[in-house]
């Protein structure tokens, strides 16, 4: 799922080693809940579908669920914060990532 999440981000046109060097930003899961459905077991192939449920200043709420094939195995919320790099606190989401993310 955290891969799932950095491709999510990258889709949009940020990727995080790049928020970091230049920005001084990441996005840290600050909650996770799971609810799972049934189990995956050794090679199969999973797919994650990530979706934006809500936004604040300083954090999002994602909708993660994972599947094989199409049924579905597991879902979660995950709440997402932005923080500074360096002093490890929340900052605001830069104007210009919020608005990436609002066109979803």
């Amino acid at each position: 799922m955290e891969r799932a999440r950095t491709e999510w981000l990258r889709d949009l046109g940020v990727g995080q080693h790049a928020l970091k060097t230049n920005d001084n930003l990441m996005f840290v899961v600050s909650t996770i809940t799971i609810d799972y459905k049934k189990p995956a077991i050794l090679d199969d192939e999973l797919t994650v579908q990530t979706d934006l449920l809500s936004m604040r200043s300083c954090s999002i709420d994602l909708k993660q669920q994972i599947f094989r094939k199409k049924e579905l195995l597991t879902n979660s919320i995950v709440t997402v914060a932005c923080i500074d790099a360096n002093q490890l606190k929340p900052v605001k989401i830069p104007t210009t990532i919020k608005k990436l993310m609002e066109l979803l």
